[in-house]
C-alpha cells in the first residue's frame, strides 16, 4: 500500500520560500509563485501569504555590530549610511498596485469599468493611470488577455512622457527588458513610427514579443545586444533615446524587500561602471537636436544626479533640461529619478 503523503503546512512552505530568498538569492516573485502552486490559495490566503513573506524579509536580519536596532537594521550597513531613517521608514510599508491604460485598445474610464471588481480607481493627474485595491486575480481577467493593461508604477509611468516622443519618430529603448515601458512609448506614439529595443537578453526580448502582440503593438524592433557593435551600427540616428539604466532598486524595495538581500556595495560599484558605460555608449545614438532620457528607479544620487554631472562634464554637445526625483517620503509611489538631455545642433 501506497503511503499518502501529508500536504505541506502553510507555515513550512512561507519558511521554506524565506529561506531559498534569504540564502539561495532566489527573486522573490519565484519563491511566491512556488508556494502558490501548491497551495492554490483563495484570495483572503494568498494575501497573507504575501504579507506574512515580506514581513519576515523586513525584519529577519539580526542587528549588526553597529547597534542598530528594528526596524532599520534590515537594511544592509552600506545602504543603511546612504538612506536617511525617513527613507527606511517609507520603504518597509506595502507599495500600490497600478497599471497604465492601453490607450491602443481602450480608454481610461473604459477599463475602470472592467476591472471595477478589483476596485480600480483613477489617479489623479493622470489620463492613464490607475490603482487597483484588490489586485489578486488580475492577470486572468478579459481586459488583460485583450491588451487593455499593464501594470507599471505611477512613478514609472513619468519616464515615457519625458521623452515627449510624436508619431512617426525613430525611438530607441537602449534597456528594453521586458518592454513595459517600450510598449508605453508605442501607445505614446499611436504605434506609428519605429522603436528598436535594444537588450542582451533573448529572454527578455522574447517576454517583450508576446507582451506587444498582446498591446496591438506592430512598430517593435527587437535587437539583442550580443557585441558592441550592435550599438555603433545606430550612431546620429535616432530621435529619442530612452536609458531606462540597470541599477539597485533601492527605490522598488517596497515591492521588492529581497533586494535587501541580494544588493552589495560590490554589485553597486560594478552597477555604476555599467551605467557610465551604457550611457556614453547609447547617447552617440541621438541625433543632433534629439533627446535623452536617463532613468533609474534608484534613490541613490551616485545612480541618477552624479552620473548625469559626470557625463556631462564628458559630453559637452548635451546639456540638461530637467530632472526629477520621486521621493519615497512623501509619496506611496516608487522612488525614480529621471533626466532629460538635449544634442546640440540642428535634426
Amino acid at each position: 500500500m501506497t503511503e499518502r503523503r501529508s500536504q505541506p503546512s502553510i507555515e513550512d512552505l512561507i519558511q521554506k520560500a524565506l529561506e531559498r530568498v534569504v540564502t539561495a538569492g532566489t527573486h522573490l516573485s519565484t519563491a511566491i509563485d512556488d508556494v502558490f502552486a501548491i497551495l492554490r490559495p483563495s484570495e483572503r490566503l494568498a494575501t497573507d501569504v504575501r504579507a506574512a513573506l515580506f514581513a519576515a524579509l523586513r525584519t529577519r536580519r539580526q542587528p549588526d555590530a553597529s547597534g542598530i536596532q528594528a526596524p532599520y537594521h534590515v537594511f544592509p550597513a552600506w545602504l543603511r549610511s546612504r538612506l536617511s531613517d525617513d527613507h527606511m521608514q517609507a520603504l518597509l510599508t506595502d507599495a500600490p498596485v497600478s497599471l497604465r491604460t492601453n490607450t491602443l485598445k481602450t480608454d481610461r474610464d473604459s477599463l475602470l469599468s472592467a476591472l471595477s471588481p478589483h476596485e480600480a480607481r483613477p489617479i489623479a493627474g493622470s489620463a492613464v493611470a490607475l490603482t487597483v485595491q484588490r489586485p489578486f486575480g488580475l492577470f486572468r481577467t478579459e481586459a488583460y488577455r485583450k491588451g487593455l493593461f499593464e501594470q507599471q508604477d505611477y512613478s514609472s509611468q513619468r519616464v515615457v512622457p519625458a521623452l515627449a516622443v510624436e508619431p512617426g519618430m525613430r525611438v530607441v529603448d537602449a534597456c528594453a527588458g521586458n518592454g513595459g515601458k517600450t510598449l508605453h512609448l508605442a501607445a505614446e506614439m499611436h504605434n506609428k513610427g519605429r522603436i528598436i529595443a535594444l537588450d542582451p537578453h533573448e529572454h527578455k526580448l522574447a517576454a517583450l514579443r508576446s507582451r506587444a502582440a498582446r498591446a496591438g503593438v506592430t512598430i517593435v524592433e527587437p535587437r539583442v545586444i550580443t557585441s558592441t557593435k550592435v550599438v555603433k551600427r545606430l550612431a546620429d540616428s535616432a530621435d529619442r533615446v530612452l536609458i531606462d539604466a540597470p541599477c539597485t532598486g533601492t527605490g522598488v524595495i517596497r515591492r521588492n524587500p529581497d533586494i535587501l538581500w541580494h544588493m552589495t556595495e560590490e554589485v553597486l560599484f560594478d552597477l555604476l561602471a555599467l551605467q557610465r558605460d551604457i550611457l556614453r555608449r547609447n547617447a552617440a545614438i541621438v541625433r543632433a537636436g534629439g533627446r535623452l532620457v536617463y532613468a533609474t528607479c534608484s534613490l541613490l544620487p551616485e545612480e541618477g544626479e552624479e552620473q548625469i554631472r559626470r557625463f556631462l562634464g564628458e559630453a559637452r554637445e548635451f546639456s540638461l533640461a530637467e530632472e526629477s526625483r520621486t521621493d519615497v517620503t512623501t509619496t506611496s509611489d516608487d522612488g525614480f529619478y529621471i533626466a532629460v538631455l538635449t544634442r546640440s545642433g540642428s535634426a
